[in-house]
């Protein structure tokens, strides 16, 4: 049997607001709106625009705004913390 360890609801919180720090640090509008999409950053005109699935659980925000950060991570200055926690939530 395989069991997969997630982290407790506390800890989702506080590796979502430090994601989301980061890209508004970075000059990232986040936006969280319903659809049937899975979210993804993209540049519109000039603004630098991250848009995830409201529908996600907290977990699954995070889960895909590390993601997104992987992807981006040439153009983020990370901090050895944000970079540990991007490779530990990131698909």
């Amino acid at each position: 049997m395989y069991l997969c360890q997630v982290p407790s609801t506390p800890r989702i919180a506080q590796a979502l607001a430090q994601l989301e720090a980061l890209f508004r640090r970075h000059g990232y509008t986040l936006r969280y709106l319903k659809g049937p999409f899975r979210g993804g950053a993209c540049r519109l005109y000039e603004e630098k625009l991250v848009v995830i699935n409201a529908m996600y659980p907290p977990l699954g925000r995070a889960r895909a705004l590390a993601t997104i950060a992987d992807q981006l991570r040439p153009q983020l200055n990370l901090t050895p913390e944000e970079d540990q926690l991007i490779q530990r939530l990131a698909l």
